[in-house]
């Protein structure tokens, strides 16, 4: 039935956001822009000054935008007719009514009383009789980023925003540039809660500094997780391109025919799938020992040595970055301070036993993701070109198994090179930082939230492959004034 008319009235009011209001109307009910949370109805619009109702939505307008909760249905009776409404609730509505009521009092204007006041947003006006379109709505969140006043048919709206929001931003903003460091989903994020914490704190006298040194902060974050990054990204295309030179179709070949031999397959037969994938494995595994005795194995262990130690000195640079970060010390020369720390490595023999180490790892990654392409490709019927194509695939394409091992080698690396660092400093405690991405999993949360730890006892990092947390702690930076500009 239609709705009654409202149009000489005057309120304040929040509107939902276009697509929920669409998803809120029922047929036969208001219009989805009509839809609204009445925060204070003021009755007839000629009692009211317009000027003096948008001034006060201005003023009251001055606090961040906040999200409430649809909270059900509900059916207000008394009246000639029924109204069914959607119930909202949150704790940020009862705030904003109390300090409507305060702001029309003080321009003298006072709200009829009739009703309490119960957050609702009215959906459809029925008949005392008639049954309710909708018996259940679904919770979910609902936005309000603007303040409406409305004076009969005329709406004003007026966006939420604190007067420290914008202030906040630009002292971050700030402080990230000063950084140097990329625009990151983490500095975005970090951004939002900076802003926040201001508009909460805005009687502090510091907490502009506050805010621009935890943009400083993040953007510093941001830079180091790129350097690494980049260091990963460099050094595994670097040991894939000396991989793939390793291997020859020949030999992929000679392996393939050995393997249909072992197992009784030819051109035209099915496979025998009986241990096949075993022999695959077995097949894999005999060839890439093959290669053990080739020159370029050896080229491919030292490219691994040598990520491993930009690893190791990249990880002491991160180490000095943070220090410095947090003694507020400006001027760290990343480039400087990584040539130097990477020149340090030349001396450390043990980098050659981890590259060892590594490669064996990765050797047999390989070996499992080949083993893995030849059994499918023989239990698939592939004939034995087809079968040479995919393992070729494997064996010379970008590996997996390469890309991981590197990753995980250097991360491993960066994190001992910190560590080691921290330890010749004398550092007692350490903090364990994640990335702040999509990555961090519940074991980063707690290792985070466990700080600080006492070295020695801290767990050891990386927790899992594809770990991007980092060790943080104090240190004396005058042993690396060199590294300073």
């Amino acid at each position: 039935m239609a709705s009654p008319n409202f149009s000489d009235g005057c309120m304040i009011a929040l509107y939902p956001p276009p697509a929920l209001a669409q998803q809120l109307a029922v047929e036969g009910g208001l219009p989805a822009e009509e839809l609204h949370v009445t925060v204070a109805y003021l009755g007839d619009a000629d009692h009211v000054d317009g000027d003096v109702l948008r001034d006060a939505v201005a003023e009251l307008a001055a606090r961040r935008p906040f999200t409430a909760q649809l909270a059900g249905l509900a059916r207000f009776t008394g009246g000639d007719k029924d109204v069914l409404v959607a119930l909202v609730d949150s704790p940020d509505l009862e705030d904003l009514r109390r300090d409507t009521l305060d702001a029309l009092h003080e321009r003298g204007i006072e709200i009829p009383r009739g009703h309490g006041f119960t957050a609702h947003c009215s959906l459809i006006y029925l008949n005392l009789d008639e049954p309710a379109p909708l018996d259940r709505l679904d919770a979910q969140p609902i936005e309000f980023t603007a303040l409406s006043a409305v004076h009969g048919l005329d709406r004003i709206d007026s966006p939420l925003a604190h007067p420290m929001d914008a202030v906040a931003r630009e002292a971050f903003a700030a402080g990230w540039a000063l950084s140097g460091g990329p625009m990151t989903r983490r500095v975005q994020v970090a951004c939002e809660t900076a802003v926040h914490l201001a508009t909460e704190a805005t009687d502090d006298p510091d907490i502009l500094k506050a805010t621009i040194d935890l943009g400083k902060l993040e953007g510093m974050w941001a830079l180091l997780f790129q350097r690494r990054q980049e260091q990963q990204d460099r050094h595994t295309a670097s040991v894939n391109a000396l991989w793939r030179d390793l291997v020859a179709r020949d030999g992929i070949a000679a392996m393939v025919d050995r393997l249909r031999w072992q197992l009784g397959v030819h051109e035209a037969d099915g496979p025998d799938r009986s241990g096949i994938r075993a022999a695959a494995l077995a097949a894999a595994k005999a060839m890439l020992a093959v290669l053990a005795d080739l020159a370029g194995f050896t080229t491919v262990r030292i490219a691994l040595r040598n990520a491993i130690a930009a690893g190791r000195a990249e990880g002491m640079v991160n180490a000095v970055a943070i220090a410095a970060e947090r003694a507020n010390r400006i001027g760290l020369d990343w480039n400087i301070a990584f040539t130097d720390a990477y020149a340090a490595m030349e001396r450390l023999d043990e980098l050659w036993g981890d590259a060892g180490g590594w490669l064996g790892r990765m050797v047999d990654g390989v070996a499992d993701d080949l083993g893995r392409t030849l059994a499918s490709g023989m239990e698939d019927g592939l004939s034995r070109d087809e079968l040479i194509d995919a393992a070729a695939d494997i064996l010379t394409g970008d590996s997996d198994a390469v890309a991981f091992t590197v990753d995980w080698a250097m991360t491993t690396a960066a994190d001992e090179g910190a560590l080691a660092l921290y330890q010749s400093e004398g550092v007692q405690l350490i903090d364990i930082i994640t990335a702040g991405d999509g990555r961090v999993c519940g074991s980063c949360i707690d290792a985070e939230t466990g700080s600080p730890w006492r070295v020695g006892d801290q767990p050891r990092m990386p927790l899992h492959p594809n770990c991007r947390c980092c060790y943080a702690a104090d240190v004396s930076l005058a042993h690396f004034a060199s590294w300073f500009t």
